[in-house]
């Protein structure tokens, strides 16, 4: 006796594929932790310019290697050189991250001044004149005229 036929497999129909739409993220998440808060990039680029200061004084914590620790005074070259180096690094890193961090604060204050609603006009112009000093006093850094 053989096993009755299975029935036939019906082909489902394609489903139309919905665009997709741009993600948005809830009202909760924007409330709780926006795009853009003053009060955030001003603690940021603060906690950046410390910590820049902090990464410049590493090199003051151990000192410039002494001549007399070192029998060889090729040695003491190879040590000179790397503590240099150390120190040039390091300078540069930290100049780096305070550059970064006074964009933040500098567009912080120009876009507190420019979109900031509740404060007094005198207050608004103040704030929009500091992040323009700021801004241009860390573009004037990189600039010779001699």
């Amino acid at each position: 006796m053989q096993a009755a036929p299975s029935p036939p497999v019906m082909a489902q129909q394609p489903q139309n594929m919905q665009p997709m739409a741009a993600y948005q993220p809830q009202p909760k998440f924007l409330e709780k932790y926006g795009t853009y808060s003053f009060q955030r990039w001003l603690m940021i680029g603060v906690i950046l310019v410390v910590a820049a200061a902090v990464l410049n004084q590493i090199p003051n914590i151990t000192g410039e290697p002494s001549q007399s620790d070192y029998d060889d005074l090729e040695k003491y070259g190879e040590a000179l050189e790397s503590y240099n180096s150390l120190v040039g690094t390091l300078g540069a890193l930290g100049s780096i991250m305070q550059s970064v961090a006074l964009g933040m604060i500098g567009y912080a204050l120009i876009r507190e001044g420019y979109d900031g609603n509740a404060h007094h006009t005198a207050l608004r112009v103040t704030v929009l004149i500091g992040g323009v000093l700021v801004i241009t006093n860390l573009a004037a850094n990189g600039i010779d005229i001699f």
